[in-house]
């Protein structure tokens, strides 16, 4: 199952409580032993990390289990600026809500705010970024969202759907 990690919690001593965006929607996992030193799965376990995951069904009627996971990209660019951390850390906020949708257009943005840059001009791009990434969002969440129009506009005229508050 190829997913990105879009929210990460150390739980216990060792484990990691992670939610998945993939392609089938969205998937919450333990990662047994992932913060010790030698676990095979720490890197999988990262904010932001692309992998293809290795999921069984544990036991019938029980969640599924990562029993190994293919680190495609760790989107580690990401953390050299604090602002496309926050606004990395906004996008998986905002798509932990929306029930599954956006996997291509979050794995895209993620791999922009990694790979681009630094600049003096990082503003303009990071606005560039939230507006392309937020606008496509709407369209395929179902808005009326026309190029050129603002996203604000657009969602305060939809003010009738409901993003469902986010549980873990």
């Amino acid at each position: 199952m190829l997913g990105i990690v879009i929210h990460s919690e150390k739980v216990k001593e060792a484990d990691v409580k992670i939610k998945v965006l993939s392609p089938e929607g969205l998937g919450n996992f333990t990662l047994r032993g992932a913060q010790k030193a030698v676990a095979k799965l720490k890197a999988a376990g990262g904010l932001f990390c692309l992998a293809d995951f290795n999921v069984i069904e544990h036991k019938a009627g029980l969640p599924y289990k990562i029993i190994g996971a293919n680190v495609i990209d760790t989107h580690h660019g990401i953390t050299k600026d604090i602002n496309r951390y926050y606004l990395a850390c906004a996008i998986c906020e905002v798509i932990a809500r929306c029930e599954g949708t956006g996997f291509e257009l979050t794995a895209a943005a993620l791999e922009k705010l990694a790979t681009a840059p630094l600049s003096n001009n990082s503003g303009d791009f990071l606005r560039e970024v939230y507006t392309w990434y937020f606008t496509e969002l709407l369209k395929e969440l179902g808005y009326d969202v026309e190029d050129g129009q603002d996203i604000n506009t657009a969602y305060l005229r939809h003010l009738d759907i409901r993003i469902p508050k986010w549980t873990m």
